[in-house]
């Protein structure tokens, strides 16, 4: 009989670390889950629910990479878009197919060589998949930047 119930309280145990386990991850997911998202003239800033600010502005903008990934990010997208800086310190993350891919591209398509054809290639590939759509040119400590039409850095279309 005692035996029964150390097995008891071991399986009561194990179940309530396993809810608190789940708790968890739940309160992870929806403090990443976006609040706001500014895509404009300047840059993109995304706003998260824990209070934490992603960023990066265009005229800053290193390389886009389009992430398909096989768990839904906390905003339920499927793919996200990595924009990341020169600086090292900033970028930011854009759920795909939530409702701000035209803003999005609207502004990626002001990159000087912006391939959309190769952004459309990425975005439906099967996850896992990581693909770099646009790459500013300018060789390291070359001059200033400048790929947007009067903003960000020059750029290719380098699709992987």
């Amino acid at each position: 009989m005692p035996e029964l119930v150390a097995a008891a309280i071991a399986v009561g145990v194990l179940a309530s670390l396993y809810r608190l386990s789940r708790q968890r991850a739940l309160l992870r997911r929806s403090a990443a889950t976006t609040v706001e998202l500014r895509i404009d003239g300047d840059g993109v800033e995304r706003r998260l629910a824990d209070g934490r600010v992603e960023g990066v502005r265009w005229a800053l903008l290193d390389h886009v990479e389009v992430v398909c990934t096989p768990v839904r990010t906390a905003d339920g997208a499927d793919a996200f878009a990595l924009l990341a800086a020169t600086d090292e310190i900033s970028g930011c993350l854009v759920p795909l197919g939530i409702g701000h891919d035209d803003d999005l591209l609207r502004g990626l398509a002001r990159l000087r060589r912006f391939d959309l054809a190769a952004w459309s290639a990425a975005v439906t590939h099967r996850a896992p998949r990581r693909t770099i759509v646009w790459t500013c040119d300018q060789p390291p400590g070359g001059g200033a930047a400048g790929g947007v039409a009067g903003g960000p850095s020059e750029g290719t279309g380098n699709a992987s």
